[in-house]
């Protein structure tokens, strides 16, 4: 038969919108898989999401598998069959296994070892009917859902209760039983402006009609069009929109026939802080915030509805009416907070729990100033501050660790959580506190998402620093590392923070010094946390490089190197040039140089002899008198040429055409104990040489 097109609809309750895209991507690629694994050919694979239903559209699906050839070899000609022509059991016990009698005829296959038995069949493929029971239910059950829901007396689980099911095979309606619903080739429209239940003629027809029942099952379509409706209606009033991207996702994900309409409110609340009225709009009513040309918020909004009205006017007085009280409580938490000065505050923290084997935000408050002055006075000491400009950015870190989680108990971060951090910015400036100290409480938190902005001044920096460090090593040290997907306090967001705070501001911190002195604030065994903390945050900057094009290799050769990483903003560059390097036509010679000379030094690792530096009194061949004299003075030029890193990486490339020479002509592992030790100790310093960069052996 020829191959036809698949419609597989699931209709549900509301499904949960700000998971209702990663849902539809991982339905389309999960129902591919199965369909290729199985051998079922078909054209591309397509997923649409609403509301109220997930389903893919399979151009090009073949009706059954494709016959398969079958080949299987059975026991030795010689064991098959007795003397008299009789099949032995060896072959009943193989025929049964290929499901055919034993006196069904056997071909003979010839191999250097004697002749055996074969078996050579036509299994016929397996229908689409019978196979994709199966396939969807794995699509299924391999879906990111948080949390399944059951519904009735099944037992069935799902993201939400299902209420239809529709399984078209061209016009052909599947025999598919799912959720204790039998398939049929029916569909539901919109819930307001359709008719509802309506009925498909073939699965091509499934988007035209879902269409002409007023719903849009193109995720992506809706979302271009919400897009595009938002620009126009914000140039329509003479202003600015930002299309948030979550946000957007989100909107599309509550719609199914999306209508962009625009309104107002009182412009006495622009009085607020104008993150406020972007959260209450936002995260309440998923509203869209509007600017003027200079960025300033505008008491405008424009929503998103989900229906088109034949009086879109009651529609917009309705979210007017909707977000007005949402605004004046806002009003009102942000007046009475501001009441209560942000010190006063701090001591209400005691009974504030960060985590139950940490203590309070009191106990982490005390652990985050001792740790903010730690770091700024190394920080400030290595960029070379004056003893004035030290003594005042740690006073301003320490001031802003201490302020800094005290707006986690009012009544505005109370309702808004996500504005933590920024509320106690402005509580401080009100209360009088120095600017410096006000932007590092408002910036602390950053960055809050991966590739999100980081902090604009050094001490938010020294602040968001001490208290990622903090919670790492104190999760850790309480046994709560994160663990597959479980990562309550984001601690993988907060390690990639950590890294980026110091390679992309320049901060040059001995990290290990600096987990050692956030350890040094808790009871635990300190020494073993801090090396699992290193050793979690050099597997995160591997993966951070891995992101840019950076292989690991490039990691490991600079962990591995005497000095290791420690510091983060001197291991980037150092990282970076590696990168650079692997491209140079020498570096290949290079990297199996010091591959050789790494893996001649492991065997003769327990060789006490080769432990000092070579004699040059020992040296017979022209090419090791050559190395060693080569090595002394590349060595003296690296302990003179400072810290610049690629001119050290060139002077030891430099030393290639020596190494190539002594390797050609000279045996180490001669029989003369004496020179043997000698020349593995010469080995030994050009390894030594080469790892005051790195490890070039372990360069891919």
């Amino acid at each position: 038969m020829p191959a036809k097109t698949l419609l597989i609809e699931i209709g549900t309750e509301e499904l949960p919108p700000k998971s209702l895209n990663r849902l539809r991507l991982a339905l389309g690629e999960q129902f591919a898989a199965g369909l290729a694994a199985a051998g079922l050919s078909c054209g591309e694979v397509t997923a649409f999401a609403t509301p109220r239903r997930l389903a893919v559209l399979v151009p090009s699906l073949a009706d059954r598998q494709p016959d398969q050839q079958v080949e299987k070899r059975g026991p030795a000609l010689t064991a098959a069959y007795d003397s008299e022509g009789a099949p032995t059991k060896a072959l009943l016990g193989f025929a049964s296994s290929c499901g055919v009698e034993a006196t069904a005829k056997f071909e003979t296959v010839k191999t250097d070892k004697g002749e055996w038995v074969l078996f050579r069949a036509t299994q016929a493929g397996a229908s689409l009917t019978e196979l994709l029971p199966d396939i969807l239910a794995q699509a299924l059950a391999a879906l990111p859902i948080d949390r399944r829901m059951r519904w009735g007396k099944r037992r069935d689980e799902f993201v939400r209760p299902v209420k239809w099911l529709c399984a078209l095979h061209g016009s052909d309606v599947l025999t598919l039983s799912l959720f204790g619903l039998t398939a049929g080739n029916s569909s539901q429209g919109h819930r307001f402006m359709s008719k509802g239940e309506f009925k498909l003629r073939q699965a091509d027809d499934y988007v035209k009609a879902c269409r002409k029942a007023r719903v849009l099952v193109d995720f992506d379509e809706r979302r271009a069009l919400i897009a595009d409706g938002l620009k126009e209606t914000a140039k329509s009033v003479g202003a600015q929109v930002t299309l948030d991207p979550a946000l957007l996702d989100e909107v599309t994900a509550l719609t199914e026939w999306p209508v962009v309409l625009t309104g107002t409110f009182d412009d006495s609340f622009l009085a607020l802080p104008p993150e406020v009225l972007i959260s209450a709009m936002k995260a309440h009513q998923r509203y869209f915030h509007l600017t003027n040309a200079k960025g300033q918020l505008l008491p405008r909004f424009i929503t998103v509805a989900n229906i088109a009205s034949t009086k879109p006017a009651l529609v917009v007085s309705g979210n007017e009416r909707v977000i007005r009280p949402r605004l004046a409580d806002a009003a009102f938490f942000y007046d009475q907070d501001r009441r209560t000065r942000l010190a006063d505050r701090v001591a209400s923290l005691e009974t504030v729990v960060f985590q139950t084997a940490l203590g309070s935000y009191g106990d982490k408050v005390r652990r985050l100033v001792h740790l903010a002055g730690v770091i700024a006075d190394q920080a400030g000491a290595k960029q070379g501050l004056a003893k004035a400009e030290l003594a005042k950015d740690a006073s301003t870190s320490r001031r802003a660790a201490e302020l800094a989680k005290a707006d986690l108990t009012t009544d505005m971060v109370g309702e808004f959580p996500e504005l933590q951090g920024l509320m106690g910015g402005y509580y401080a400036r009100h209360d009088g506190e120095q600017a410096e100290v006000a932007t590092a409480v408002a910036e602390h938190y950053r960055p809050t998402q991966s590739g999100g902005e980081l902090p604009t001044s050094l001490p938010g920096c020294y602040v968001a620093l001490a208290d990622k460090l903090d919670t790492l090593v104190g999760l850790f040290g309480a046994g709560q590392p994160p663990s597959g997907s479980r990562d309550p306090f984001a601690l993988r967001r907060q390690s990639l923070g950590i890294i980026r705070l110091c390679v992309e501001k320049r901060l040059a911190l001995d990290i290990l010094d600096c987990l050692a002195q956030a350890a040094a604030q808790y009871s635990f065994g300190q020494q073993e946390v801090v090396l699992a903390v290193h050793d979690y945050l050099l597997e995160r900057l591997t993966n951070w490089y891995g992101d840019q094009g950076i292989s690991a290799d490039k990691v490991a050769a600079v962990a591995a190197s005497k000095q290791g990483i420690r510091d983060f903003c001197q291991a980037d560059e150092v990282v970076r040039l590696l990168a650079g390097f692997r491209d140079q036509a020498v570096a290949e010679q290079v990297i199996a140089a010091n591959k050789r000379v790494a893996n001649i030094l492991r065997k003769e690792a327990a060789n006490e002899s080769i432990k000092g530096r070579s004699d040059p009194a020992l040296f017979e061949a022209d090419a090791e008198k050559q190395l060693g004299e080569a090595l002394r003075a590349t060595g003296a030029q690296l302990a003179a040429g400072g810290e610049d890193v690629g001119q050290k990486i060139a002077q030891l490339a430099s030393l290639q055409p020596a190494i190539d020479q002594f390797f050609d002509d000279v045996m180490v592992m001669v029989e003369e104990p004496r020179v043997r030790a000698n020349r593995l100790a010469l080995l030994a310093e050009l390894r030594e040489l080469f790892l005051e960069v790195a490890d070039f052996s372990l360069l891919q």
